[in-house]
């Protein structure tokens, strides 16, 4: 070989070299640019002198990935170089929506752009959304992209999501009795949209042992009466007011010792009762029994009366015995005897009647025609037989 020529071939080497080391270092980047964090460790280049370029570590400080680049190469031994060029990017971005459902209630957070492979975090700003005084909607549960429960959730953006914060419609059920005195059935309170909710009154018939009871009718919702029975099954498809209806009433008792009382029993509250009581028939000749008044919670002389049930009332009959025919009949008995004496005297008085002519018969006992009467002879006058008295005073006398 000619000395004059070796200058010439180590500048075509050299030329060559930084030619090779210029093309590799382009391609070296031009690999790096379509990679990923993971594209780092498995993408590589070789040339036609056999030496394999490849990314051999990467490291990321957000929101770049770092790529360092080595070489190995064979060309009659292995042997490893130093890194000596690096290249950076920004990785993908992915976005998550999180909405509601219903939507537009805008009681969430968290939606946005985030990188791959990082974490995204979302809550509800609100558990529950009043919409009036009896609607509203109450948080339920997490879908779409992501289940649960909670209040938050978080997820890794490995593409783009989409989370629902899912509410349920609630209406509320208000519960009222009718008059108030009455008991409130149970079960007022928030019901979710399209449940259906059984109701049971306090009984058909409440209290009646102090003469005041409750006496059920039946319901009315929202206005509009419904159903007699005690249970109603009613369907949460609106808010409603349903009201359990009783009827107030009061006992009226009827008292009589004499006689048939009529009209004790039960009354609305308000209504007026009739009561009445027959005369009874007297067991004694010329004593009658005689209505005397009514007594109690009224007043009256007139044995049918009127009673306004405004609460628990008792009326009693009184009675008088009346002795008036009795009376008159002794009084006519006596008149009638002293009558049939005095009758009796005059038809037989001396001098009256046909009797007139008639002396009766001394020691006969009966009556001879005056004709025949004896002559009167005249006698002398008896002389008092004095008495032992009467001697003592002739004595006292003399």
């Amino acid at each position: 070989m000619r000395t004059g020529c070796l200058p010439k071939f180590a500048v075509a080497i050299l030329v060559v070299a930084v030619a090779m080391a210029f093309l590799s270092g382009q391609f070296g980047q031009a690999a790096a640019v379509s990679s990923s964090p993971q594209d780092c460790y498995y993408y590589g280049y070789y040339d036609s002198m056999y030496y394999y370029w490849y990314p051999y570590y990467y490291y990321y400080t957000y929101p770049y990935y770092y790529c360092y680049y080595g070489y190995y190469g064979y060309y009659g031994y292995y042997y490893y170089g130093y890194p000596y060029d690096y290249y950076y990017y920004t990785p993908s971005t992915y976005q998550l929506t999180v909405a509601t459902d219903p939507s537009n209630l805008g009681t969430v957070t968290g939606g946005g752009t985030y990188n791959q492979g990082s974490s995204a975090s979302f809550s509800i700003t609100q558990s529950v959304v009043q919409v009036s005084s009896n609607t509203r909607y109450v948080f339920s549960h997490w879908s779409g992209d992501y289940s649960g429960v909670g209040s938050s959730g978080t997820v890794t953006m490995n593409g783009a999501m989409k989370i629902l914060a899912v509410y349920q419609l609630q209406y509320y059920l208000s519960l009222s009795v009718q008059p108030q005195s009455a008991p409130i059935p149970q079960g007022q309170g928030w019901y979710d949209a399209g449940d259906t909710v059984t109701l049971s009154s306090a009984g058909q018939t409440l209290g009646d042992g102090d003469g005041s009871r409750l006496v059920f009718q039946g319901w009315n919702v929202d206005g509009q009466n419904t159903q007699a029975g005690v249970s109603l099954s009613l369907k949460m498809d609106a808010p409603h007011t349903a009201t359990a209806q009783y009827k107030q009433q009061y006992y009226l008792k009827v008292l009589t010792d004499q006689g048939v009382a009529y009209g004790e029993g039960w009354y609305d509250a308000g209504t007026t009762a009739h009561v009445y009581v027959s005369t009874p028939v007297s067991t004694s000749y010329g004593v009658s029994i005689v209505f005397n008044g009514w007594q109690g919670d009224t007043q009256s002389n007139s044995q049918s009366t009127s009673v306004l049930m405004d609460k628990p009332k008792t009326v009693i009959a009184s009675w008088r015995t009346d002795s008036t025919v009795l009376y008159l009949t002794i009084a006519l008995g006596v008149v009638a005897a002293l009558l049939v004496v005095a009758g009796i005297i005059v038809y037989f008085a001396p001098g009256r009647g046909r009797f007139q002519g008639l002396r009766p018969s001394p020691g006969s006992g009966r009556f001879t025609p005056a004709s025949e009467t004896p002559a009167k002879t005249k006698s002398l006058p008896l002389k008092k037989r004095p008495t032992p008295e009467n001697n003592d005073l002739d004595a006292s006398a003399a």
